[in-house]
């Protein structure tokens, strides 16, 4: 599929290098037409001379008050390595204001050559100075070209150094203005500063003399309060402690109150030693009594007397514990009253602080003003000196590097680029005119044209090239029957000349034929063309004659009932033919005759019917044609054009098959589509096509398909240099 595609392409490439070859002169006067036109404007056109100055933009000049003054009017500063500044600077170059400076400082405004007019303004001067002058900035580096160009070289040259010369001039009356302009208005502000300075300074003054701010400094008293807050949490923290520890005391103390004193298992009762010796005697009764229930009755004296000591055991031990209780709220409430009075005293020492941070904000607020209008009038005094000492300098970030020189030879117009230029847009309106014709052309020019409508060829017929030499003798008879003979007929090529182009192109139509249904083999062909004088009778006779030369017996039916013309080919009478056969007075054994071709024979027209068409629709052709069949292998009909009258196409269905002459440079695609309508309308079958008379020495026919043609022509052409043979006119055919 690549192949296929690369193929296609280069194809295309050819086709259109053909269409080129075609209308080479077409191409070529238009080049040459298009390249004087603009030979002789580009002579006509006046001189024009190009002066060119160069400037350089420096972004450090000298200081000689040091780095650490900066220029208040530095154009470069932090945007210097940008390209807004450059772009900037080249449009400040080419601006209005500057143009007008110069036309100023040279009259330019009323130098009637310059203006190419008697007089104009300074703005609409300017204007004209502007469109001959051309900033280019050089690549890399700080340098920018200001390029003039005029009719007066001496001119060019004095324009460029008084722009540049403007340009400098008009920088530094920018810069000095803006100086100047800085410096009052710093002026302005230093007299402002100094009032707003004075009225900060007595704000303060009033502050600490009203807060007593002079015996105790804003920091210390700040630490004293800090110091005093931080005592009184401590404090506060150690009291909440010791509040929550009797808190939960007291509650452990409650809850083992609750119990009995013997089960609670709590720390807070081992604290208090009578609790626990209570606790120890009434354990060691509990096991007596229980030792003695074992051997004694409750009401036993002993065991009354041992539940009277366990009775008051238990009731020292909850009063014991309640007291201790007691005790222990006693010191929760103390320690509570504790709390209350250290937070009392954090809030107090919380709002002193407050208090004294309002005071400390307004302090600082009051410091803090008097120190920035301070700075600021520093830093204003210090500016305004330095720019009134830059005033003073007037240093340049811009400056001439070369000065522009009178050209020597003009810019333009330049001659060879022009006509170069000229050439190739001719070239390419003739390309463009080619390919326009090329479109407009409906005449088909090559197979492959043919094949585009998708229409079967059979193959080509070459311009026929017949034996001329006799006609170089004196004889001026002998001459005239040697043009007559049958050897120098074009419709007799194919057996005068068999070695020649023209006979093996019929022979490979004969191949194409044959091979196109070998097993139901075209026998009876009827040969027509769209319009008249398109080669159809040459081609009808060239290919009878092939047939007859492959061993079949082949019968050349003129039907042309019109125009008829195979009889004067073959030097054959006409009294009787297809005509008399039709009508039934004569027998086609006896009306066809025999030809110099062995095999062939043909039936001349006969007389010219009035009727043509409606005898062609009768039973005596159909009659003709069944016994033709009979006596030859093959019938051939040549037949009228299809755009001229509708014999073809009555003949059409009649036959086997149809074959379309279609001549190379005078065929029309709407002729061929008119006659493929005709046929079609009477389902005709169509075999394919011929295409006659193709120069196959034009580039406009070359291919790939056309090398067995160009091997026979050669060998033709090598027969032709030994016989003295030349071409006769194409249209020779019909």
């Amino acid at each position: 599929m690549e192949n296929q595609s690369q193929d296609a392409k280069q194809l295309d490439v050819r086709a259109i290098a053909r269409w080129l070859l075609a209308y080479k002169w077409v191409i070529l006067g238009t080049a040459l037409f298009v390249g004087g036109a603009a030979t002789l404007w580009t002579l006509k056109q006046p001189k024009i001379y190009e002066a060119v100055a160069t400037i350089e933009h420096d972004p450090n000049p000298v200081r000689p008050l040091g780095s650490d003054v900066e220029d208040i009017a530095d154009p470069v500063g932090s945007y210097w390595a940008s390209r807004e500044y450059f772009e900037t600077q080249n449009r400040i170059i080419a601006s209005r204001s500057v143009a007008e400076r110069v036309v100023r400082d040279l009259g330019l405004h009323e130098d009637s050559d310059f203006l190419r007019r008697p007089s104009a303004t300074v703005t609409s001067a300017a204007q004209t100075l502007l469109s001959r002058l051309t900033v280019e900035p050089v690549p890399d580096t700080r340098l920018v070209e200001l390029h003039v160009r005029d009719q007066n070289p001496e001119r060019a040259k004095v324009i460029a150094n008084a722009i540049a010369n403007a340009y400098i001039e008009k920088t530094m009356e920018d810069r000095m203005g803006s100086t100047v302009n800085a410096l009052e208005w710093l002026g302005e502000q230093l007299d402002s500063l100094r009032q707003e300075l004075n009225t900060s300074e007595l704000a303060l003054h009033e502050f600490k003399e009203e807060h007593n701010v002079l015996s105790v400094s804003m920091e210390d008293r700040q630490n004293l309060v800090a110091r005093e807050i931080q005592a009184f949490n401590e404090a506060l923290t150690d009291a909440r402690q010791r509040r929550i520890q009797l808190n939960a005391r007291v509650q452990r103390l409650r809850a083992a109150n609750r119990e009995d004193p013997l089960s609670v298992d709590a720390p807070v009762l081992d604290e208090n030693q009578a609790i626990t010796a209570l606790r120890q005697s009434l354990r060691e009764k509990l096991a007596e009594q229980q030792r003695l229930a074992s051997r004694y009755g409750p009401n036993h004296p002993e065991m009354v007397a041992l539940a009277q000591e366990i009775a008051s055991l238990r009731e020292q031990l909850t009063e014991e514990v309640e007291l201790t209780i007691q005790s222990a709220e006693s010191d929760l409430s103390e320690a509570q009253s504790i709390e209350s009075g250290l937070r009392a005293a954090v809030d107090q020492a919380h709002d002193a602080g407050l208090r004294l941070n309002l005071r400390e904000i307004e302090y600082s607020r009051l410091n803090r003003e008097r120190e920035n209008k301070a700075k600021l009038y520093e830093v204003v005094l210090a500016r305004s000196a330095e720019t009134d000492l830059t005033r003073m300098m007037r240093t340049q970030h811009v400056r001439v590097m070369d000065d522009a020189l009178e050209p020597a030879a003009p810019v333009s117009p330049n001659v060879p680029v022009n006509i170069a230029l000229g050439l190739l847009a001719g070239m390419l309106l003739g390309m463009s005119l080619a390919f326009g014709l090329r479109y407009l052309d409906r005449r088909l020019r090559s197979p492959a044209d043919v094949e585009e409508m998708g229409v079967n060829v059979l193959g080509i017929v070459p311009s026929i090239q017949v034996d001329t030499t006799a006609l170089a003798s004196d004889d001026r008879r002998k001459r005239g029957r040697r043009a007559k003979d049958a050897e120098d007929n074009p419709d007799l090529t194919a057996h005068s000349h068999p070695m020649s182009t023209v006979a093996e192109c019929c022979r490979s139509i004969r191949t194409n034929l044959m091979f196109m249904s070998p097993d139901d083999p075209v026998r009876c062909i009827v040969i027509t063309s769209p319009t008249p004088r398109e080669g159809k009778t040459t081609v009808a006779c060239n290919l009878a004659i092939s047939l007859a030369q492959s061993g079949k017996s082949v019968l050349l039916v003129d039907t042309d009932l019109r125009r008829p013309r195979v009889h004067k080919s073959f030097g054959l009478g006409a009294s009787e033919g297809v005509t008399t056969v039709v009508v039934g007075g004569t027998a086609l054994a006896d009306a066809a005759q025999g030809t110099m071709v062995t095999g062939l024979d043909v039936l001349p027209c006969g007389p010219v019917p009035p009727n043509p068409s409606e005898l062609l629709h009768g039973q005596g052709f159909q009659k003709l044609l069944e016994e033709a069949l009979k006596r030859y292998d093959r019938v051939i009909f040549d037949s009228p054009p299809l755009g001229a009258v509708t014999d073809a196409a009555v003949i059409g269905p009649q036959v086997d098959g149809a074959i379309l002459v279609v001549k190379a440079g005078k065929t029309t695609r709407d002729g061929v589509r008119h006659a493929l309508r005709q046929l079609e309308g009477v389902s005709a079958r169509l075999l394919g096509t011929v295409v006659n008379d193709v120069d196959l020495s034009s580039s406009t026919y070359g291919g790939e398909g056309y090398y067995q043609y160009y091997r026979y022509h050669y060998y033709s052409d090598a027969n032709a240099e030994a016989a003295g043979q030349e071409t006769l006119p194409r249209d020779a055919a019909e």
